[in-house]
This record gives C-alpha cells, sequence and structure tokens, in this order.
C-alpha cells in the first residue's frame, strides 16, 4: 500500500489519484466485513378482516417511528425501521376517520386507540384502552432486546409478536409472544366495555374503569405482595394468558435477551390461541 501511495506523493495526474483511492478502498474491504448500520425493523402486519391503524409512541429521548402512526389494510404489512437501541411502545387503532376532521387533531377520529385525531401521531401516547405492545430494544452484544404485551390499560385487539428467523435470534420460539385464545370484547362485562353502535369495540381494564388503588396497583397496593390481581385481571388472563393482566402479573411472558434484527407484529394474529403465528414471521 505504501509503495502505491507513493505514486501520488511524486506524482500529480488524476489517474494516479484515482487509483490510490481504488487501493485504500480494496485495502478496507479487504480488512474484514462490515455491516450497515440500519438497526431494528419491525413489520408491522394486519390480519384483522378490516383496515388497523397502527401507531407508536417513544419513550422520552428516543425517536418517533414513521410519523407515529399510518394505515395498514387487511392482509397486508408496514417496515418501520427504529435504531438499535430503541424504546417505546406499540397499538392498533380502529373505526378510524380522518376526514371527517380533516386530520388535524380537532376530534377524536378513531373508536379505540386515538390520538389527538391525528393520523399521525407524532409521540403521542394513544387514548386507553389499548392492547399494547411495549419494547426495549438493545441490538449488539449484551443483554438484547425485550418486549411484552399489555392489558394493564385495557384491550381493543389481539396482537402477537415474533422474531423473525435468520436474522439473528438464535432460538425465535424463545422471542414469541402468543395471541389471545378468544375474543376479549366478547367476554367483556357491561361495566367495562366500550361500544359503539351497538358493538363492544374495547373492554376497559379494573382500574381504567373504575380508578380504585387495588386495581391500579398503587398508595397501599404498591408493591407485588398487596396487588393480587382481581375477577377482572382473571378474565383477561384466561382469555390471553401470555399478557400482562395487571401491573403486577407475574405469569405474563416478557421476550428477553433476543438478538434479532428484525420483529413482526401481528395485530389479529392467524390463530387466535395456541403457538405464535410461524407464517407471519416467516414470509419475512
Amino acid at each position: 500500500m505504501a509503495e502505491h501511495c507513493s505514486r501520488c506523493r511524486t506524482s500529480g495526474a488524476r489517474r494516479s489519484l484515482l487509483f490510490c483511492a481504488l487501493m485504500a478502498l480494496l485495502s478496507f474491504v479487504a480488512a474484514g466485513p462490515f455491516v450497515l448500520a440500519e438497526g431494528i425493523v419491525f413489520h408491522v402486519a394486519n390480519r384483522c378482516p378490516f383496515p388497523v391503524w397502527p401507531a407508536s409512541a417513544p419513550n422520552t429521548g428516543h425517536p418517533v417511528l414513521s410519523g407515529g402512526g399510518f394505515l395498514v389494510p387487511p392482509g397486508k404489512s408496514k417496515r418501520v425501521v427504529a435504531p438499535a437501541t430503541w424504546n417505546g411502545r406499540f397499538w392498533a387503532r380502529t373505526g378510524c376517520n380522518f376526514t371527517a376532521n380533516g386530520g388535524v387533531g380537532a376530534a377524536a377520529a378513531c373508536l379505540t386507540g386515538d390520538c389527538e385525531g391525528r393520523l399521525a401521531c407524532n409521540g403521542s401516547v394513544g387514548a386507553p384502552p389499548a392492547t399494547l405492545v411495549e419494547v426495549s430494544m438493545h441490538e449488539g452484544p449484551g443483554k438484547g432486546s425485550s418486549y411484552n404485551v399489555s392489558l394493564v390499560d385495557g384491550y381493543n385487539l389481539p396482537v402477537s409478536v415474533s422474531a423473525v428467523p435468520g436474522t439473528g435470534a438464535a432460538d425465535p420460539s424463545k422471542c414469541a409472544i402468543a395471541g389471545c385464545a378468544r375474543d376479549v370484547n366478547a367476554v367483556c362485562p357491561p361495566e367495562m366495555q366500550v361500544t359503539a353502535k351497538s358493538a363492544v369495540v374495547a373492554c376497559k381494564s379494573a382500574c381504567l374503569a373504575f380508578g380504585l388503588d387495588a386495581f391500579c396497583c398503587r398508595g397501599a397496593y404498591a408493591t407485588p405482595a398487596a396487588c393480587r390481581g382481581s375477577v377482572y385481571s382473571r378474565l383477561f388472563k384466561d382469555a390471553c394468558p401470555a399478557y400482562y393482566s395487571y401491573a403486577y402479573d407475574t405469569t405474563a411472558t416478557t421476550a428477553s435477551a433476543c438478538h434479532a434484527r428484525e420483529y413482526v407484529i401481528t395485530f389479529c394474529p392467524g390463530r387466535w390461541g395456541g403457538e405464535p403465528d410461524g407464517a407471519a414471521a416467516a414470509q419475512f
């Protein structure tokens, strides 16, 4: 390399300069493999028989992804790229009409999960009740990424989360959270229902519906020992065993130590119960 670059010092010809630049590039490539630092990819898929408007909100200090909200028609998905250390949440909005309010946030535009009436939530958190996917990404050496699904603020749609095989996860099955065994809206008690045109579109958590410390795990109930769940959280748990049914639900699934570079978040998974829908991850 030194011999080649000596030509650059002794000759001002453009051809020699280009030759030096080419040799430097070849030396860099020969030094070893390199990877473009794109970050983490979320494939946000909709298997519901109706459109959904997924949204995301970052934790403090993290950027907004894809404007914070977008439409995904039935059977389609959207690719969302995030920094490798992104933390935040995803949820789905249903029954949206942004034409009625001009899309400027003048009034609620969605029946569930609304974010100030906007298509692009731009970091705003959705109105509960809504099923939440909570993620903490840590790609690279170390503890890896983790995520869970929470019904602490209520439920609107079932969702599954899985790692895409072949993108870095040693065992994708350990990084999977299954959907629900049954539709919570179908078994939601009247006092917790959110309805539209006589149909149940969401189910409040007991904390959201009643605001009592015993249901919200606060005040005198702000410890795992004191906050033991309720008949209402057990209803959530029976329908969606893998989800957090209340704040201190120790039986919920938290996928952890996941090192994949791509994940699939599927609203209305192909199967409502049992194992996570592997077909969704396999197609990416």
